[in-house]
């Protein structure tokens, strides 16, 4: 089983911090209900992406692709004065996702910890022992490609900002302040985004990511995740957004057979005029 995060977070300013330092609105989340958020520099480039989730009055943040260290020690630097208090609860729960199960999107399920979870756009996450929990498997790696889910170390990296692997609609646009906000917004207003995520694959082994997908000795993407699929590979990539054939394109020295652009989701709030 991947390292995953179980933090849990209790008392009366947890929600305002993490409306504050955080890329979505938090302020109102509800008792029994879950969202995805990010946590970004200054430059709006990718740190940390969690699941937030509240049960009560104690909220939870869930991760299955990443252990808590990193994100704890970032908490710590953005408490002051709050009353906050966080407790590591990830050497005994575990969290990983299940494809299978059946729970509504933004809600979470549980009575004194969560057991099912599921953020808006997000595959459903359960929560129990770590013991119980699954060991990785290549079948989903290979499914989480599939989807074009991002994950930490990959395609969650501070290399790119949310827009550029398909994270915007964990940005609120309307939500005022937070740690990137006028990177992000000055992104949307002058239509900046030049690069998005996309499917790659190609015939043989799978190139060992990461490494720059290249068009006539020019730099035209970065791959950040490929496996092998029966005698070919498939993957994920960023790519120039106006990148849209994978004629003349390679990948470590081998030529890419496919290259489709994922889906685009678009931020909370104020309009996005961007194409696609």
């Amino acid at each position: 089983m991947a390292d995953s995060t179980v933090l849990k977070l209790e008392g009366r300013d947890v929600l305002d911090l993490l409306h504050r330092v955080t890329t979505n609105r938090l302020d109102d989340l509800a008792s029994g209900a879950a969202r995805g958020t990010l946590f970004c520099d200054f430059r709006g480039r990718l740190l940390h992406r969690a699941v937030v989730a509240r049960l009560g009055d104690t909220i939870w943040l869930l991760r299955d692709d990443a252990p808590a260290a990193p994100l704890l020690a970032h908490l710590d630097r953005q408490i002051f004065r709050e009353d906050v208090r966080v407790t590591d609860a990830s050497a005994t729960l575990a969290v990983w996702s299940d494809m299978d199960a059946t729970v509504s999107e933004g809600s979470v399920e549980g009575d004194d910890a969560p057991r099912m979870v599921r953020a808006p756009g997000d595959v459903p996450l359960r929560v129990g022992a770590a013991v119980d929990a699954p060991p990785a498997s290549i079948d989903g790696a290979r499914a989480r490609v599939r989807s074009g889910r991002p994950i930490h170390g990959h395609e969650i990296v501070d290399a790119f900002t949310p827009f550029e692997v398909n994270l915007a609609h964990e940005v609120h646009l309307d939500k005022g302040c937070y740690t990137g906000q006028e990177t992000l917004q000055r992104l949307v207003t002058y239509d900046s985004v030049r690069r998005r995520l996309a499917w790659v694959g190609g015939a043989g082994a799978p190139p060992e990511a990461p490494l720059d997908l290249e068009r006539e000795g020019n730099r035209v993407g970065r791959l950040t995740s490929a496996m092998a699929d029966g005698a070919a590979w498939i993957g994920l990539a960023v790519t120039a957004w106006d990148l849209a054939d994978p004629a003349d394109v390679t990948a470590g020295g081998g030529s890419l057979e496919r290259l489709e652009a994922v889906p685009l989701r678009r931020p909370i709030g104020r309009a996005w005029a961007v194409a696609g």
